[in-house]
């Protein structure tokens, strides 16, 4: 049999498979397209976790996909084959998927992070300003300001600063998934010098860490929780409350929210139901207030009808569904407060041959606190600009010191009429460093 190829015959055969390859590369780019969007993250993998997608809606980096970070900012045939290495994770859905409490695959900072960042070191340091409200009728507002030195210490001595690990390379090892407890550090400095710090505690020996993988410090070792951060329930009700006055002047309303965000519900529906009910008991409770504040209480009846909604969403952003979980399983190494963070490394436990420790003074990344309270004239500017302390006080070891080697009443250097505390009339009455609790690190002082 003959088959006859007329032109109309052959035009019509390359239209069709013209239609058929354009169909397949439609499917092939939506495929694509949808794989790499955050509802495909939300609906397909994070549904198992929702915490995950409140986290980032939340976050700086709300306006980036999660492709972005977990795959990289990478050109198609590159992404491509870093997407296949995830293939693991959609197999591990279907088989049972176990929630993670990290992520196991991320890329380098050279294909994430420095898509949009650069890594010349930052030359400017920065004002922070924390808002801090108590849980009494006022609400009392306490501020604590402090210079960010990502630079260094620019006014009085050439500074190293925080991005100065950007800069130089750092390896580290470590022996815990979520990089808490480290055990081993190495430096090489400008000049290509190189310095170990292993940890004078530790029961590690030199073959463990010869044998251990050393992990090249960078972005995310720091930065972990920047796309989706898990905080402390109260830190994000601060937060609120300083973006919103007229939430502030509602009494007890720190101590009622706090109360709330520990509730327990099951969905998000019921959170929303539960800051409903409690707005309701808030006006049978304080029926005094709007009749001697009948202004500031129509404006707060108006103001909390938009907010319950935040609240609700608040709720189902610090609430984990799964038992034993909360934001502390998530540890947030960019800090010190509620994680271990920078004394992970900068804690006097890591010294180098010579028995010099790695720096550990609170000065080297940020100037002493500075409190102001009841938006009063602060009375100490000079803890701000830090430019008055005594070379002892600059020592990279001075912290550990100053809590081991004197007594509490710093006697022993400055005499009896110092005034230590936390009233913040001086330079070393602190409450921004006396009287807190730090994370389980070896300065852990209450």
């Amino acid at each position: 049999m003959t088959v006859k190829f007329t032109l109309k015959t052959i035009v019509w055969s390359v239209v069709i498979l013209a239609l058929v390859f354009a169909l397949l590369a439609g499917i092939s780019v939506a495929t694509w397209e949808y794989t790499n969007s955050d509802s495909f993250c939300s609906n397909a993998c994070h549904d198992v976790h929702p915490q995950e997608t409140f986290a980032h809606h939340g976050s700086h980096h709300s306006s980036v996909k999660c492709v972005e970070c977990h795959v990289g900012r990478l050109p198609v045939f590159k992404a491509a084959v870093a997407k296949s290495k995830h293939i693991s994770h959609p197999i591990a859905l279907m088989m049972g998927y176990e929630r993670p409490l990290f992520a196991k695959s991320m890329p380098a900072s050279r294909d994430s992070c420095e898509g949009c960042h650069s890594t010349e070191p930052h030359q400017n340091n920065a004002v922070r300003v924390r808002h801090h409200y108590a849980p009494d009728e006022a609400n009392t507002e306490t501020k604590i300001a402090l210079i960010l030195r990502t630079a260094g210490r620019q006014l009085v001595e050439e500074g190293k600063g925080i991005h100065w690990h950007t800069s130089n390379r750092v390896r580290y090892v470590a022996t815990d998934p979520q990089k808490e407890n480290i055990i081993w550090v190495e430096s090489t400095r400008p000049d290509g010098s190189v310095v170990t710090y292993t940890d004078s505690t530790a029961t590690s020996d030199s073959k463990t860490i010869a044998e251990s993988d050393k992990r090249v410090m960078e972005c995310t070792d720091c930065h972990n929780q920047t796309g989706h951060p898990f905080d402390n329930p109260e830190e994000l009700i601060d937060k609120a409350m300083a973006d919103d006055p007229v939430i502030r002047r509602l009494p007890f309303v720190k101590a009622r929210v706090t109360e709330l965000l520990h509730k327990d519900f099951e969905t998000d529906q019921e959170a929303l139901e539960l800051a409903e009910q409690a707005w309701e008991q808030y006006k049978q409770d304080f029926p005094d207030f709007a009749q001697e504040h009948p202004e500031a209480w129509k404006e707060a009846k108006k103001f909390m009808r938009e907010r319950v909604e935040y609240v609700g969403n608040l709720m189902a952003r610090t609430h984990f569904r799964d038992p034993g979980l909360s934001w502390r399983s998530f540890p947030n190494h960019q800090g010190h407060k509620y994680a271990a963070g920078c004394f992970r490394c900068h804690n006097g436990k890591f010294k180098d041959a010579e028995e010099n420790p790695i720096p550990f003074n609170c000065t080297l990344c940020h100037s002493v606190p500075m409190v102001i309270r009841h938006d009063e004239v602060p009375r100490n500017l000079l803890a701000l600009v830090d430019m008055v302390k005594p070379p002892s006080h600059q020592r990279p070891d001075f912290i550990g010191k100053h809590y081991t080697m004197f007594d509490a009443t710093c006697s022993a250097c400055h005499g009896d009429n110092l005034n230590f505390g936390t009233d913040d009339k001086t330079f070393c009455s602190n409450s921004g460093c006396h009287g807190t609790e730090w994370p389980n690190h070896v300065l852990s002082q209450k």
